[in-house]
């Protein structure tokens, strides 16, 4: 008599457990439903602020300059009376002094320049008329080895250079071309800077090569601060154009219909605005039309709608 009643056990436990889950479902759908609408007429909103935004281009490189090579007169233990460099020197000075047996032997600079006592293997093979022609990739420099204070040299060799001073700072590289760029260089003037903090400087244009979408380019560099002669390896920052609008959260950017926009707060209705603009560093989004100053925007613009909203 058992048996009949174990199948309509299980089925009554299925069914069970299945309006257990279908309620617990619903009440979660309700639940997102209610927040979810909840959300859309009490968004979080922001302000469009002020930014300028001033585009960079990387050009990779490498350095060219003047140097003279110095050679040990004889043989001993070498010392660096002033440091092993970079550091500036004048005409005649004592950069080095070899020690054998008792004589000190000075070496002097044969120019007012930057002391480095160290060597990468490319003094005097690095040339414009070898390092210009052509679009094929640059050389690499080798690290600078160093010569260390007290080493035994022998008679002849190398013991570091002078980089000669005054002089100008050559940089040979690649850079991507655009518009603000490409007029630059037909004025042959261009904005650089050291590195993403330094004050931009006018870098004069010696001759460049428009490939279409690079340029190769060949520039006098406005400052030779001696660090650099620590490798001819570069990337030099180029200034290549500057935005001006406001700034709002790249996620408050939409695409409704095909259009670009962001929804604004008009009152107390969210509208939908076209802009213009794109994104920028920050996971920031520039506009240069279709907002002004202080415009309230809607946070999270992928879930906006037009309509009533209320922010209180």
């Amino acid at each position: 008599m058992s048996r009949p009643r174990q199948p309509r056990r299980f089925l009554y436990r299925v069914f069970y457990y299945a309006a257990i889950i279908l309620i617990a479902a619903g009440w979660i759908a309700a639940y997102r439903s209610y927040f979810a609408h909840y959300d859309s007429i009490h968004p979080e909103v922001t302000w469009a602020v002020p930014w300028v935004q001033s585009d960079v281009i990387a050009a990779r490189g490498i350095f060219l300059w003047n140097e003279a090579k110095l050679a040990a007169p004889a043989a001993g233990s070498v010392r660096f009376p002033k440091g092993a460099g970079p550091v500036r020197v004048g005409k005649g000075d004592v950069v080095a002094q070899i020690t054998a047996w008792g004589k000190a032997h000075d070496v002097r600079s044969p120019h007012e320049g930057y002391f480095l006592a160290g060597l990468d293997g490319a003094e005097g093979l690095w040339r414009y008329s070898e390092i210009w022609p052509g679009a094929g990739v640059l050389p690499e420099a080798k690290p600078v080895r160093m010569i260390k204070e007290g080493s035994v040299v022998a008679k002849g060799n190398p013991i570091g250079k002078i980089v000669l001073q005054p002089q100008d700072l050559r940089f040979v590289g690649y850079a991507d071309l655009n518009a603000t760029l490409k007029s630059g260089l037909a004025r042959n003037k261009v904005m650089v800077k050291m590195d993403a903090l330094d004050t931009p400087s006018k870098a004069h244009v010696r001759v460049y090569e428009d490939f279409g979408h690079r340029v190769k380019i060949y520039l006098n560099l406005p400052w030779f601060p001696p660090s650099v002669v620590l490798s001819r390896n570069y990337s030099l920052i180029i200034e290549a154009g500057e935005a001006q609008g406001v700034a709002i959260p790249e996620m408050s950017v939409v695409t409704k219909n095909g259009v670009r926009g962001a929804f604004v707060l008009r009152g107390s209705q969210a509208v939908f605005m076209p802009i213009t603009g794109r994104a920028i560093s920050g996971s920031r989004f520039l506009v240069t039309d279709g907002l002004k100053l202080g415009d309230a925007v809607i946070v999270n613009g992928s879930a906006a709608k037009e309509g009533r909203v209320k922010l209180w």
